[in-house]
């Protein structure tokens, strides 16, 4: 009889250990809910917390993750460690700001922060769905990001994603977003300082902003940036993507491949300054101009099997090149 007594009272504190939101160093799971409270002891699947911000501060590990339990909104969030914050499907998990940004990422070097499933929306007055400052990379998968305010001359305003690195080497994906209404552009790339970027742009739907994409590393001193857009659409904006490598010393390539870039009242691709752009499988028609280029000489290189044509005014603007890019 005391054997099965001990092995009852090791195993209840084995569950109350699991399930025990607060530990030396925080949990490394923990759990939000709609009908949560925000209060010391919340986490667990039975006892969950109610908002994002909350649980970040006083719940949840660096490197944990959090985990919706049911349709709500969450709230804005501020993170600065590595976390993951993961809706698996449960209905609509709304993360809304009514102004600044709804998602502010400050994480440190080597931080990894993963989104998934969230619909982060601005209401028309947001300043930006999700910012990403610093962190070591940053997973964006399954989310819908539309309805933020561009405020007149601020062009790191009114973006549903806008990736604003000073320094370091990070890597990005994001893969099966919607980016829609936003007051600017749908997806943004505005680096300062020196980082080291890669990105891959996989499934993304930009449509009815101002721009769809853009890369732009005019404040960027040195330092490099690689991007592939694939399968992505750009439509429906008054620009598709902009790419512009002002920077000389900053080296900004962006490939774009099996993409489409229609509907756009003034562009499908543009390229100016000094930025690599390598176009392929690509369709770009019903714009007013297909590719307005700029760069010079031509940085821009198209293989030979694009659809450019019936667009309003031209279908290219400036000289492509038709050429392998040199390695």
């Amino acid at each position: 009889m005391i054997k099965p007594s001990l092995l009852g009272a090791t195993t209840l504190a084995s569950l109350f250990l699991a399930l025990s939101p607060v530990m030396a160093g925080g949990a490394n799971r923990a759990w939000v809910s709609g009908h949560g409270s925000d209060a010391a002891g919340c986490g667990a699947p039975s006892n969950p917390c109610r908002t994002l911000q909350y649980v970040h501060d006083n719940v949840i590990a660096a490197g944990g993750e959090i985990d919706i339990l049911d349709p709500a909104g969450y709230g804005a969030v501020t993170i600065n460690k590595a976390l993951s914050i993961v809706n698996d499907g449960v209905g609509t998990a709304g993360v809304q700001a009514a102004s600044g940004a709804a998602i502010t990422i400050n994480a440190g070097a080597g931080d990894v922060v993963a989104l998934r499933g969230l619909n982060i929306d601005g209401l028309g007055t947001g300043t930006n769905g999700i910012v990403f400052n610093s962190g070591g990379g940053l997973t964006i998968v399954n989310c819908v990001v539309r309805h933020f305010a561009y405020a007149s001359g601020n062009f790191a305003t009114g973006d549903g994603i806008l990736i604003r690195p000073t320094s370091g080497s990070m890597s990005l994906l994001i893969s099966n977003v919607i980016a829609s209404d936003n007051g600017y552009a749908g997806v943004a790339y505005y680096p300062s300082g020196n980082p080291s970027v890669t990105g891959e742009i996989d499934h993304v739907t930009a449509v009815n902003n101002q721009i769809g994409l853009t890369f732009d590393s005019v404040n960027a001193s040195s330092g490099s940036a690689a991007f592939a857009v694939s399968d992505s659409v750009a439509s429906n904006n008054a620009g598709g993507i902009n790419v512009d490598g002002v920077a000389a010393s900053a080296a900004l390539t962006v490939s774009v491949d099996k993409s489409s870039m229609s509907g756009n009242s003034d562009y499908g691709l543009a390229a100016q300054d000094t930025p690599n752009v390598l176009l392929g499988r690509s369709v770009l028609v019903s714009n007013r101009y297909g590719v307005q280029n700029f760069t010079s000489p031509s940085t821009v290189y198209t293989y030979g099997d694009n659809r450019i044509n019936g667009n309003a005014i031209m279908d290219v603007s400036g000289a492509l090149n038709t050429a392998d890019k040199p390695q």
